[in-house]
């Protein structure tokens, strides 16, 4: 029997698939432990999985209200005061187990050097990065954008290559990858020198939590993929819809349906930017946010809220649009309800994931730095009124009630570590 570690952190979005994967492993009668912050406690043993807690509910809490959080040029620095303390949380459980006892780490990207930690001190620790989205992997894009020129072929090619080399110095001087590279050092293990060692040369192999339909295999991903797809929360029970919210649906056309993200502490641009968009359109729509003073004040009666809503497919499916952040599991959902999307994107797999709704015809986006009230408007119409945008929503939702489920991707993590 092997002991499968689950490590995942971030919002709900970033633990769901990876304790779906660990459940299903639970149940081919492995052992698993899942470890992340304690913020999480609660929820990975409601899903019946042992817990293992680094860090505290402090450090996350902290990183949670941090406005760097959702921008780019801080989001890094921010993200990591919550990792680097704890960079030997994991090495510090394994060091507890039996010495004979087989392990293997699932863990999301964010963990490798964390998980790489334990490895380097016992070599016989198998890796394996779960990918929620395409961009975990980097990969050049078709057109490169520098200031007003735009670079495709050769050029690009040159361009990319040393874009991508500045990236590596970066990234391998963080407080993250130098303790990493010391502890491989003292263990006679070469140091990682780029970013995509992480999944060539620390992970053993990499599973995609994604459905291909999003993101096909690239030439520059790692060549040990497990093939995998979204996991979702199938819903057991009709939607618990108040009198209040029943009212509302049935009293008028579609509402849209606009959220920011379960960790998004600082949404009050978005929703006024929302309201003011829905009084030039005179819309109606749903907001979920968990803090009522991130509230635009006095909402107009074409406007309900909710502080969260736990069967959140059933809602999509009565709604017309979703407007969000770009978060991974929330695209999943609107390509599963057949609901065009509009993202909102403000950092990291974001900007990647809103190109590619973008791309395949399943929405648009506005970036967050050009986001007004008019643009938001204007981008609702248009989506709402188109035709192929309406007709791609509705294959695509046919495609994903065929997904992979959570037990065939965990029988393929056993097949693959037991050859």
């Amino acid at each position: 029997m092997t002991h499968f570690i689950v490590a995942s952190i971030g919002t709900y979005g970033d633990i769901f698939p990876f304790a779906q994967v660990g459940i299903a492993l639970q149940n081919l009668g492995h052992k698993v432990t899942f470890i992340t912050n304690p913020y999480f406690k609660d929820t990975i043993q409601q899903f019946g999985l042992n817990f293992y807690g680094i860090g505290s509910k402090d450090q996350y809490m902290k990183v949670l209200m941090s406005a760097g959080l959702w921008n780019d040029q801080d989001h890094f620095d921010v993200v990591s005061s919550l990792f680097v303390p704890n960079l030997f949380g994991i090495d510090e459980f394994v060091s507890q187990l039996d010495s004979d006892e087989k392990i293997v780490i699932i863990t999301q990207q964010n963990f490798i050097p964390n998980a790489g930690i334990a490895q380097a001190k016992r070599k016989d620790i198998t890796i394996i990065c779960g990918a929620l989205y395409p961009s975990v992997f980097r990969t050049s894009p078709k057109v490169l954008n520098i200031g007003p020129f735009s670079l495709s072929g050769k050029l690009k090619a040159i361009a990319w290559y040393f874009i991508a080399k500045g990236l590596d110095r970066q990234y391998l001087k963080s407080p993250l990858i130098v303790p990493l590279n010391k502890v491989r050092k003292e263990n006679g293990l070469k140091p990682i020198g780029k970013y995509p060692d992480l999944f060539n040369k620390v992970a053993s192999f990499n599973v995609l939590l994604f459905s291909s339909w999003l993101g096909s295999t690239h030439p520059l991903w790692p060549n040990n993929l497990i093939p995998g797809d979204f996991l979702l929360k199938e819903e057991q029970s009709t939607a618990n819809f108040s009198p209040a919210l029943s009212e509302f649906l049935e009293e008028g056309d579609k509402p849209i349906l606009f959220t920011f993200g379960t960790g998004n502490m600082h949404a009050q641009k978005y929703l006024e930017a929302s309201l003011g968009a829905l009084k030039l359109n005179k819309q109606r729509a749903i907001f979920i946010c968990k803090d009522e003073s991130h509230l635009p004040k006095d909402l107009p009666e074409n406007i309900f809220w909710l502080p969260h809503f736990d069967n959140f497919s059933e809602l999509l499916k009565r709604c017309s649009l979703l407007v969000y952040h770009g978060g991974i599991g929330t695209l999943a959902e609107a390509a599963r309800c057949g609901v065009p999307q509009l993202l909102i994107p403000s950092l990291g797999d974001q900007w990647d994931n809103a190109e590619r709704i973008e791309k395949l015809h399943l929405g648009g986006a506005i970036a967050i730095h050009e986001l007004n009230q008019e643009l938001l408007a204007e981008k609702i119409n248009s989506i709402l009124q188109s035709p192929k945008i309406a007709a791609t929503c509705k294959d695509i939702q046919k495609v994903m009630t065929n997904r992979v489920s959570a037990s065939i991707i965990a029988k393929r993590i056993i097949d693959t570590t037991n050859s």
